[in-house]
């Protein structure tokens, strides 16, 4: 009897270490995904500035009938393109941002939590 209760107790010491390895690891998940996600951001809010400038820059030029008589394929188009590229590029960014914060991070939580309760059972 008494050896079957030290092998349960090495049993049940083995059992919390992995459930504190698991709320570990997923605390560093969350840490990750949330670090990733205000960088995401900040990405999304520097191309948006990028973009914004060199966008402004082509609006105020005195040559736009130049530009609207242009072919299709002239620098001019190309870089209105790219620029347009790299708004919805930021706007991407903003979204994986968005979706680390409020749906993969909270996940996480949730496993976690589950992962406790279901330990203590």
């Amino acid at each position: 009897v008494a050896e079957i209760r030290a092998q349960l107790t090495e049993q049940m010491k083995c059992l919390d270490q992995q459930c504190e390895l698991r709320v570990q690891l997923l605390q560093d998940l969350q840490d990750f995904f949330r670090k990733k996600a205000e960088i995401e951001m900040d990405y999304s809010r520097n191309l948006e500035k990028l973009a914004e400038r060199f966008l402004a820059k082509t609006r105020s030029t005195k040559d736009q009938q130049f530009k609207k008589d242009q072919n299709v394929l002239s620098p001019v188009n190309c870089w209105n393109l790219l620029l347009n590229q790299v708004k919805r590029e930021s706007r991407d960014h903003t979204t994986l941002s968005d979706i680390y914060l409020n749906n993969i991070i909270p996940r996480f939580v949730q496993v976690s939590e589950d992962s406790g309760r279901l330990f203590k059972k």
